[in-house]
């Protein structure tokens, strides 16, 4: 009886941990790096200037290259923090998480774009996912990322780039849980089966993606999308 009611204040106990792992990745998400640094830099409120937007694609458009491109890192690093220590303490035995890695990542990917810090506002949660897929998916997000530059120098949009690649992770996502192959060592993780709850986190995170973006679509389809293409050409 004795060992019962241990195991269960330890099973609540876990769980308590793991709601406040929760929290923790919720509220890093929540952090605005793009607001934060072009305040603290260069004293400008990028909500005020560019698409308004919190994201890396306006703090490099608005702060510059330097300061717009760690915006990208810390808000990419969001997303795969709170997993990274979990899997660190799992891997120490110091503590496993009685939930699945996936609750983590949305709570970063919800935070980036319902931010505590803003009103539940936010950006698009683009480099946030990307951080998530990182860390749950390492295929997923290599194929991503090679679909996002290849879209991005074709088109010069980043909008449709983005999408492309959120897309991307998806259907590879997709792919590798139908082949099921599971992880036997650290090489094997890179194609592993991502399982059907972070596959099921990716399409949500997808369709996120999809409905921040609609005013971007909008403006693709009126010719008004802002373009890294179009800025070259004019600065040339």
């Amino acid at each position: 009886m004795i060992t019962l009611l241990q195991a269960g204040t330890m099973e609540s106990l876990n769980i308590v941990i793991a709601i406040l792992f929760i929290i923790i990745s919720y509220l890093i998400g929540s952090i605005p790096f793009g607001l934060v640094l072009g305040k603290a830099i260069k004293g400008i409120d990028i909500r005020e200037h560019g698409s308004k937007n919190i994201g890396s694609t306006n703090s490099i458009r608005i702060l510059g290259k330097k300061i717009g491109f760690l915006v990208f890192f810390l808000d990419v690093f969001k997303g795969l923090f709170i997993i990274m220590i979990l899997k660190i303490l799992e891997a120490l035995g110091v503590w496993i998480t009685p939930i699945d890695y996936l609750w983590y990542g949305a709570a970063a990917i919800i935070g980036h774009s319902f931010s505590i810090f803003l009103n539940f506002k936010g950006g698009k949660a683009v480099a946030t996912s990307l951080g998530v897929v990182i860390i749950l998916s390492p295929l997923s997000a290599i194929m991503c990322l090679l679909i996002f530059g290849l879209v991005l120098l074709i088109t010069g949009y980043v909008s449709l780039s983005s999408t492309a690649a959120a897309l991307t992770v998806v259907t590879t996502g997709w792919v590798l849980y139908g082949v099921g192959y599971k992880a036997t060592n650290f090489f094997d993780y890179f194609i592993a089966s991502p399982g059907l709850p972070v596959c099921l986190l990716f399409t949500i995170a997808t369709l996120l993606i999809i409905i921040k973006h609609r005013k971007n679509y909008m403006r693709l389809l009126n010719g008004t999308e802002n373009s890294f293409k179009k800025k070259k050409k004019i600065n040339q």
